[in-house]
């Protein structure tokens, strides 16, 4: 893009309609980047830019340039049969910029200034070793992807076009392509993306690549023109305006954008100063947005988000809707007009749900949705253990993902962008899980809570005689014994077996501590009871035969007053590991298992 390019576009929108305010010139910012600078030290209250509809690029000025020469009404029937209402309004971009038709085009003077695939850096289009530097994000996991998507959506779509219509000669060629992206590496694409690039070949994939990023970072809802139009337009619908997306992005900015008599008419609302920048506002856009629509990324952005997808089972979704939990739309993580890839699957959650986190947002539907992930066969809506084992299971996942996110060092000119991505990226990791201790924090230390609670260092503190066996058969002196020699399952598999048959050696006395002489309460006994009504499969009583034949059989005659009395079977102690799953949750980097009374035991 050049001044004088620029020139020449103002002249053809004047030429047509259009008006520039007279105080807004167009300079050269810095390399590669032209900004308008407000000339006037008066402030105005007049639109700063007209355009008149008839320079707006739209899917009818795609279609009706398309269908010249075909069967009238030939490309609105290919639009509606397209998984991506903007196919066609990309194909036709593609076209209309080749040589064979730049120069007859009524866009001609927009179009020539356009970015090339190559200047707009997308990492779609980056050589292996910095698509590298995404590895552990999840732009770097969801990158080839959502290519796939931009693929299927360009195959269908040239699956469509007529026979009639002119097509390159290497259109035919072109569709190989489909056939063998899946074996192309990642310097393959780039290869074929940047240094293969032919503007001529404009059916070819690249082609559409160009054309759909062109939409994704300048494109603007199309229904906007709805009132002054009386046209009724689809609501992913994209148009292009050409001056008006030549202004820089800020999300800072206060603008208007307001159609009537025939116009798009935009203003700047902001206090300008003479010298200064007019932007435009796109909208709150995170780095993965424009790392992916433009290249670069931007420090201490506001708007940053990180992904989180999870895979459910389809049978979930129905519960999770019908315990009021609001799943994850495409409204809630996207500002971007041009729809993006893969988020037609995302609508039906078939390919897991998708939530989006901040700095200083952490959606409460994705922890509600953790939290039902643990739920128990007997819990109902959303109960404490569910509450504290959720928030631990997202903590996890955020802990692992953060951990994935590591560039390798790299001198290319992209590094700099993946370092303020990534950096922005464990941030908001880092701050999320803050915000989930808190949480958890503040269950563990409500006073409402604190009775509902059996820790290992309370079972040990209050179950003397189990204290005593535990002294015999494991040689447990202490508590921190047990912690030293990982023996907490263990012993929690047998504390459980011991509520189960509590019934049958309470004696009913009190110990000097004033609790009952064993601390084995009754509502785990009733939940054993539950859990014995589950299945237990070969596999399981195999894997806890071992642990049988190690633990219990010897426990059995060195203390039998406790061992030989009621069931100490293998499927019991199969069916305590199932109970300590269904009443218990972990806690921390130290995996402190903690079981929570639950709120009803009927």
């Amino acid at each position: 893009m050049t001044l004088a390019q620029i020139d020449q576009l103002l002249d053809w929108a004047a030429q047509n309609g259009a008006v520039v305010s007279k105080d807004l010139k167009f300079k050269e910012i810095s390399t590669n980047n032209i900004g308008a600078i407000y000339e006037s030290s008066q402030p105005s209250n007049d639109y700063q830019i007209s355009l008149p509809i008839n320079l707006v690029l739209t899917l009818k000025e795609a279609t009706k340039g398309l269908n010249s020469g075909l069967t009238e009404g030939t490309f609105e029937e290919i639009a509606n049969k397209t998984s991506n209402i903007n196919s066609v309004l990309k194909l036709y971009l593609s076209r209309e910029r080749s040589n064979n038709y730049l120069q007859k085009s009524f866009y001609q003077p927009y179009l020539q200034l356009l970015p090339t695939l190559e200047q707009i850096n997308s990492p779609y289009t980056w050589s292996a070793s910095d698509k590298a530097l995404l590895k552990g994000t999840n732009l770097g996991e969801s990158l080839r992807g959502n290519l796939t998507h931009i693929i299927e959506e360009w195959w269908q779509l040239i699956n469509l076009l007529p026979e009639s219509i002119d097509k390159p000669a290497e259109h035919f060629i072109n569709m190989k392509f489909y056939y063998e992206h899946k074996f192309h590496t990642d310097d393959d694409l780039h290869k074929y993306f940047i240094q293969d690039e032919d503007i001529n070949n404009w059916t070819s994939f690249p082609n559409y690549l160009w054309a759909s990023l062109i939409l994704k970072s300048r494109s603007f809802p199309a229904y906007l023109l709805k009132e002054t139009t009386k046209v009724e337009y689809k609501k992913d619908e994209a148009m292009l305006l050409p001056i008006v997306d030549l202004l820089n992005h800020d999300s800072k900015a206060q603008v208007e954008w307001i159609v009537k008599d025939g116009f798009f008419n935009f203003k700047s609302n902001d206090a300008i100063s003479k010298g200064s920048q007019i932007f435009n506002n796109y909208g709150m856009k995170g780095n993965e947005e424009l790392l992916l629509a433009y290249g670069f990324c931007t420090e201490n952005n506001p708007a940053d988000s990180a992904a989180l997808k999870i895979k459910i089972p389809e049978e979930l979704i129905a519960e999770l809707k019908s315990n009021g939990i609001k799943l994850p739309t495409l409204e809630d993580y996207t500002t971007s007009v041009v729809r993006s890839e893969g988020q037609e699957i995302q609508q039906d959650y078939k390919d897991g749900l998708l939530f989006f986190i901040t700095q200083n947002n952490l959606p409460e539907n994705l922890v509600q949705v953790f939290q039902y992930l643990i739920k128990n066969p007997w819990e109902s809506g959303i109960s404490l253990r569910m509450k504290l084992a959720g928030i631990n299971q997202l903590r996890k996942a955020l802990e692992a993902k953060n951990k994935l996110i590591n560039p390798a060092s790299s001198g290319s000119a992209n590094a700099r962008s993946v370092e303020i991505y990534t950096q922005s990226q464990k941030q908001i990791f880092q701050s999320t899980i803050k915000k989930l201790k808190s949480q958890e924090k503040k269950l563990l230390a409500d006073p409402e809570n604190k009775p509902k609670f059996i820790t290992l260092k309370n079972v040990y503190k209050k179950d003397h005689k189990l204290l005593q066996s535990l002294l015999v058969s494991l040689g447990a002196v202490s508590y921190e014994s047990i912690l030293e020699n990982e023996l907490q399952d263990q012993v929690w598999l047998l504390y459980l077996l011991r509520c189960y048959n509590r019934d049958e050696y309470l004696t009913g006395e009190i110990d000097e501590d004033g609790d009952e002489e064993n601390y084995l309460p009754l509502w785990i006994k009733e939940y054993f009871e539950k859990v014995e009504k589950m299945e237990v499969s070969a596999a399981e009583l195999l894997q806890y035969r071992h642990l049988h034949e190690g633990l219990i059989v010897p426990l059995s005659k060195s203390v039998p007053e406790i061992y030989s009395k009621g069931k100490w079977g293998v499927k019991e102690l199969a069916l305590s590991a199932k109970l300590l799953d269904n009443i218990s949750f972990v806690r921390g980097k130290e995996q402190e298992c903690i079981l929570v009374e639950p709120e009803q035991t009927s």
